[in-house]
């Protein structure tokens, strides 16, 4: 296998790892202000103190933003399938074109 086609098929796992990511070792994340775990109630201030988040906000946000994470990796993972397979197809026609 062709470094190319290494390539094009590890864009597509890191692609999938990405999209698994949130169901599993984010699937129960602890919302945190700077290292430090927050529990309900709690909020966080900005470093420069201009303004605080609560902890709902904070668990809200990143709620939100799994479904951002699974697209971008499906999206990741297709594209590098696509390659892995156009570059597979390319191959073939090559071979079967210098066997005419």
């Amino acid at each position: 296998m062709s470094g190319r086609r290494l390539a094009h098929l590890g864009l597509a796992i890191a692609g999938l790892l990405v999209a698994l990511y949130p169901f599993t070792l984010g699937a129960n994340p602890s919302v945190t202000c700077r290292g430090v775990e927050l529990r309900p109630g709690d909020s966080c201030a900005k470093a420069d103190g201009s303004s605080t988040q609560s902890y709902e906000a904070r668990a809200a946000a990143a709620r939100n933003a799994t479904p951002v994470i699974v697209g971008v990796g499906v999206l990741v993972a297709v594209f590098g399938a696509g390659l892995f397979v156009a570059d597979v197809r390319r191959d073939r026609q090559r071979v079967s074109a210098g066997t005419s």
